[in-house]
C-alpha cells in the first residue's frame, strides 16, 4: 500500500509542475520578448519593404459590410459602410514562438512591412490607395492580417425600368495598383461577403451577393481584379403613397373633365388645373431619375402619355364649347360632320346620314333660300339631329 501511495504522489507532483509550466507558457507575455522580435524581423534581417515576400504573392481579401449608407438614383452612385480583411504571408516575418515568450502575434504599422496597393476603381470619390496609417497583425508563421475600414462610394449603373418596383445590381470593384497578376494575385478569403454584422436598410432590402474574378489589361499586362456584387430590392412601401396612388389619381381625373355639363363656366379651367399637376408630376419623378437614355421608367412613359391625353381633351373641349355656343342656324364644317360620322360608325346606319349638298347652303352662314331647305327637309332634319347630339356631348 505504501509503494502504490508513493506511486500515486509522484504523479500528482508531476501533473500539478505540468499545469504550473503550461499555465506559466500561456501568460508569458512581456515587452522584452515583443521588443525582441521586434528587433529581430525589422532591424537585424534588414526587411526591405519594397521587396516582394514571393512571387507572385498571393492576397486574400474580403468585404465586411456594415450597412447601406444611399443607394442615389438621380447619381447613380452606391454608398456602404464597411472594412476590408486582407491576409498574405510573408515568410520574412517568422519567428520560433517558444524562443520569444510564446508570443503568437504582434502588431505593427503598415509602413514598415510590404503590403498589397489596393484601389477601389469605381470610386467616384479621390481614386487612392486603401490604407492610411492602419494596423497589421502579424502572426509567428508571417502570416500578415490587415484590417481596411472604408466608406465608399462607388458607381453603379441603375436601372429604372419599373420604379418605385426596380431592384439594383451594384459592384465594387477592387483591383492591384501598381503590381502586375505576375507579382500579385488577388483571391476571395471566404466565398462570400461577411455580412455577420450588416445592418438592413430602411428602403432597400439586400436580396443577394456574389463574388467574381476580373483582371484589367494595361500595355500588354494584366493585373487582378475582384468585384463583390450585391443586390438590392427596393421596398415599394412608401412609393405606394407618395407616388403611384397620386399618379393614379391624376390620370383619372382627367377624363372627369367631360363629365362636367357645357353650361359649366369651369370645364376648360378644371382640365387646365389637372394638366399643370401632371406637369409637376412628371417635372418631380424627371428630376429624380437618372439622366441616361439606357433605361426609362415606365411610370415616366404612362405619365408623359396621359399629359398628351390631357392636351387632347383640352382641345377636344374648347371645340365643344364654341359649337355648343354657336346659333342654332350655325352649320357645322364638313370635316366635323365627317368625324361624327366616323365616331358614331358603330352605332347607327351611315346610310341615314348623307352629306350636305353646299349649293344649298353656305357654310358658317345661315341660309338664304327657304325653298330649298323645304326640299331637303327630311335630310337636314337627320343632319340637325345628330350634329346636336354631338355637340352636347
Amino acid at each position: 500500500m505504501t509503494s502504490y501511495a508513493l506511486l500515486w504522489t509522484k504523479k500528482g507532483i508531476l501533473f500539478f509542475l505540468f499545469f504550473i509550466d503550461l499555465l506559466k507558457l500561456s501568460t508569458s507575455y512581456s515587452v522584452s520578448d515583443a521588443n525582441n522580435i521586434h528587433d529581430l524581423l525589422f532591424n537585424q534581417s534588414g526587411y526591405k519593404t519594397l521587396v516582394l515576400p514571393d512571387y507572385p504573392v498571393n492576397v486574400s481579401v474580403e468585404y465586411n459590410m456594415l450597412t447601406v449608407n444611399s443607394l442615389d438614383l438621380k447619381s447613380q452612385t452606391l454608398s456602404t459602410s464597411g472594412w476590408f480583411t486582407v491576409v498574405w504571408n510573408d515568410s520574412r516575418l517568422a519567428w520560433t514562438k517558444s524562443s520569444y515568450g510564446n508570443i503568437e502575434y504582434i502588431y505593427a504599422t503598415e509602413d514598415i512591412v510590404w503590403h498589397p496597393s489596393l484601389i477601389v476603381q469605381n470610386s467616384i470619390s479621390e481614386l487612392s490607395s486603401l490604407g492610411d496609417d492602419t494596423t497589421v497583425r502579424i502572426q509567428d508563421n508571417g502570416e500578415v492580417r490587415w484590417e481596411l475600414p472604408a466608406v465608399l462610394s462607388t458607381s453603379c449603373d441603375m436601372d429604372v425600368t419599373y420604379f418605385p418596383y426596380d431592384s439594383q445590381s451594384c459592384d465594387i470593384e477592387v483591383a492591384s495598383w501598381g503590381f502586375h497578376t505576375e507579382a500579385v494575385q488577388l483571391i476571395f478569403l471566404k466565398t462570400n461577403l461577411n455580412l455577420q454584422d450588416y445592418r438592413t436598410n430602411g428602403e432597400f432590402d439586400l436580396v443577394a451577393t456574389s463574388q467574381h474574378t476580373s483582371e484589367l489589361i494595361e500595355d500588354g499586362l494584366a493585373y487582378s481584379e475582384l468585384l463583390f456584387r450585391i443586390v438590392f430590392e427596393r421596398l415599394p412601401g412608401h412609393y405606394i403613397m407618395s407616388v403611384i396612388f397620386p399618379v393614379i389619381v391624376t390620370a383619372v381625373l382627367t377624363s372627369v373633365t367631360f363629365i362636367l355639363p357645357v353650361e359649366s363656366g369651369e370645364k376648360v379651367g378644371y382640365i387646365l388645373t389637372v394638366l399643370l399637376a401632371l406637369a409637376v408630376l412628371l417635372t418631380l419623378f424627371a428630376d429624380n431619375m437618372p439622366t441616361t437614355s439606357k433605361h426609362t421608367s415606365v411610370l415616366v412613359v404612362f405619365l408623359t402619355v396621359t399629359l398628351g391625353f390631357a392636351c387632347i381633351a383640352i382641345i377636344v373641349t374648347i371645340l365643344i364649347i364654341r359649337l355648343y355656343h354657336e346659333p342654332d342656324h350655325y352649320i357645322a364644317p364638313n370635316w366635323i360632320h365627317s368625324l361624327v360620322r366616323t365616331c358614331r360608325k358603330s352605332r347607327c346606319d351611315n346610310k341615314s346620314i348623307k352629306h350636305l349638298d353646299k349649293s344649298a347652303v353656305t357654310e358658317n352662314n345661315p341660309p338664304t333660300n327657304e325653298s330649298k331647305w323645304n326640299e331637303k327637309d327630311s335630310n337636314l332634319e337627320i343632319l340637325n339631329r345628330i350634329h346636336i347630339t354631338a355637340t352636347r356631348n
